[in-house]
């Protein structure tokens, strides 16, 4: 009997018991510090969450302008007329920072994207992200306008989104898809909730002022101001999740089911 191999320790065992979905609670012991914890040798902070959104802006108004140029939109009337792969093309400098950004901090100054910015799923983040992406769209936004249509008076919420759906026919319908229901998704969440909200976290703020301050950015940069209440709402109900989490998979999946729905309403009803 001597023989026999020691029992395994506790730390030996996976992650989650063999066919589990994924979505386990974080043990009680485990503070929301440590979710958002950051491994002690990574170097970067919030000064590459600001270049991010600095390379961003200038990008996309620089480089925007250089690809009209070249592409012959010199007039205000063409350009508010643009086809969506117009658009589509027109995000690359968009995104620019807000991919460079978390590549550099977590792959350059970091341990990588899963230890430094969360960036991990599970099977379970599917349903539960979709489920409440869609439910926050459906349900949340519509009660969060009514106290202020009611002050303000009713605006048209959807009107950007619209103006967007209408110019895609064809194969723009699924390259309105790729840049709304994936790409946005994907390389938003990973500086908002990756790297800003880590960024907040790490320089000493608590996790209510990690969500706050990147939902808050996150409306801003978007630029919409009857939109603004929107995206600021999702952004907390993303933030949520990631700190509830410890990772961004639940998030990157709310966000699709949030945009997602938008896109399928208005193309339905065009």
């Amino acid at each position: 009997m001597s023989d026999l191999p020691p029992p395994p320790s506790s730390s030996s065992w996976p992650e989650h018991p063999p066919g589990s979905s994924g979505w386990v609670e974080p043990a009680a012991d485990v503070s929301v510090d440590d979710r958002l914890a950051v491994p002690a040798s990574s170097t970067w902070g919030l000064g590459e969450a600001a270049w991010g959104i600095a390379v961003s802006l200038v990008a996309s108004v620089l480089v925007g302008a250089a690809i009209l140029v070249a592409l012959g939109y010199t007039d205000s009337e063409s350009i508010e007329n643009l086809s969506i792969s117009i658009i589509a093309l027109l995000q690359i400098p968009v995104w620019l920072g807000y991919l460079g950004a978390p590549l550099v901090a977590a792959v350059r100054k970091g341990s990588g994207l899963a230890a430094d910015l969360g960036w991990r799923f599970e099977r379970r983040d599917i349903p539960v992200g979709l489920g409440i992406g869609v439910a926050t769209q459906l349900i949340a936004v519509p009660l969060l306008y009514v106290p202020i249509f009611f002050v303000f008076g009713e605006q048209d919420v959807s009107e950007a989104a619209r103006e967007l759906t209408d110019r895609a026919t064809g194969w723009g319908v699924l390259l309105l898809a790729l840049v709304v229901v994936v790409g946005a998704p994907v390389v938003e969440e990973l500086f908002f909730r990756g790297l800003l909200l880590r960024g907040i976290a790490k320089r000493g703020g608590s996790a209510v002022a990690a969500v706050a301050g990147s939902s808050i950015v996150f409306g801003l940069v978007h630029f919409q101001l009857v939109q603004l209440p929107a995206l600021v709402m999702f952004g907390v109900v993303a933030g949520w999740l990631t700190v509830r989490s410890g990772r961004l998979g639940p998030a990157v999946w709310a966000h699709v089911g949030f945009n997602g729905v938008t896109v399928a309403v208005l193309l339905a009803t065009a």
